[in-house]
């Protein structure tokens, strides 16, 4: 049987991590929770889960700084092939695992979906094998917060791997990072990453048309200020069309 590491990325919320690990403890399979630059109350939290139950096949990763869901999950992807692991399952920290996806294809996932064109799976769940990650590389980090696992499935096809859904019980909860983030943060990055995305993977029609994309974001929101609309929402949507032209890529700042 290959070799399986489970990655699970926490970013506070440990309450639903520690959900998550219980939910793993039966399987046969090495897990690697990585801490993204959680409050040290979080951190603490799986310390005295892990410290309490002992789980051999356990290890925890600490990485000082949030690098969002790229760069978090691809300490714990690197930490896994180093170790020897041939499929490797991406776990939301808010996902409660009832049984393992299976299937033949190269990336696995529970949830599919289609953005832009993209059809993707979604990265609350993917089981990828480390041929995946041998050939076409990691999460890209530029990404930060979505839009990376569409950007990872459209980079995995056009190298000639496969995908697949699968029909596996798991429970996953209203995403924590979306309820923290606020609606300002995440109007940002989807801004930014699906400029980015296009930018990337787009027909050459859709990247030829991108300047008039930005452009039109950017009247549009600058209006919008202007009448007084939702100018908290309308200004990060703002900033992520000009840290797209600017080729800013990182967590957002204020």
């Amino acid at each position: 049987m290959a070799k399986l590491s489970i990655v699970v990325l926490q970013y506070n919320q440990s309450g639903r991590t520690l959900a998550c690990l219980e939910s793993l403890r039966p399987l046969n399979a090495d897990v690697i929770v990585v801490d993204n630059g959680s409050d040290v109350e979080h951190l603490k939290n799986v310390e005295y889960w892990l410290e309490t139950f002992k789980p051999l096949n356990f290890k925890l990763l600490n990485s000082p700084k949030n690098l969002g869901y790229s760069g978090g999950n691809n300490i714990g992807i690197k930490y896994a092939l180093e170790h020897g692991a041939e499929k490797i399952l991406i776990l939301n920290n808010d996902v409660v695992l009832k049984e393992m996806p299976s299937g033949d294809a190269d990336i696995v996932g529970l949830e599919q979906g289609r953005v832009f064109g993209f059809d993707y799976l979604s990265g609350a769940v993917l089981l990828i094998k480390k041929e995946v990650f041998s050939k076409i590389g990691f999460f890209d980090e530029r990404y930060f917060l979505y839009y990376e696992d569409v950007e990872f499935c459209v980079r995995a096809q056009k190298a000639g791997f496969k995908l697949s859904g699968s029909t596996a019980q798991f429970m996953h909860a209203t995403s924590a990072t979306t309820s923290t983030l606020g609606s300002a943060n995440l109007l940002y990055y989807h801004t930014r990453n699906a400029l980015l995305l296009n930018k990337t993977h787009g027909t050459w029609y859709v990247r030829l048309a991108l300047p008039i994309w930005s452009f039109w974001i950017k009247l549009k929101q600058r209006i919008k200020i202007l009448l007084g609309r939702n100018i908290e929402e309308s200004k990060a949507i703002l900033q992520g069309a000009r840290d797209y032209d600017k080729n800013r890529y990182r967590m957002r700042v204020g």
